[in-house]
């Protein structure tokens, strides 16, 4: 699902060689860490030449981690979401 996220409106190709260092970036998409993602660490995400450098697509990620943490468990969160 990830992967999803980051590759809408982009090529593959461009998201398999950047998704090791957007796994890195997003501390491994430790729900945890990434919910706790400030502002700070939006604008330094989209510094990252590393990364896909998408607003929208890295608070997208963000908001859902922390949605996930609210819904604690995959079933619940995909019934609300």
């Amino acid at each position: 699902m990830r992967r999803v996220i980051f590759q809408a409106g982009l090529n593959w190709r461009v998201i398999d060689n950047k998704w090791s260092t957007i796994k890195k970036a997003f501390a491994n998409f430790n729900v945890n860490k990434v919910a706790s993602f400030t502002n700070a660490d939006v604008e330094r995400l989209m510094k990252d030449p590393g990364v896909v450098r998408n607003k929208g697509k890295i608070q997208a990620t963000i908001q859902n981690a922390i949605r996930f943490k609210q819904y604690r468990s995959i079933s619940a969160y995909s019934k609300n979401t």
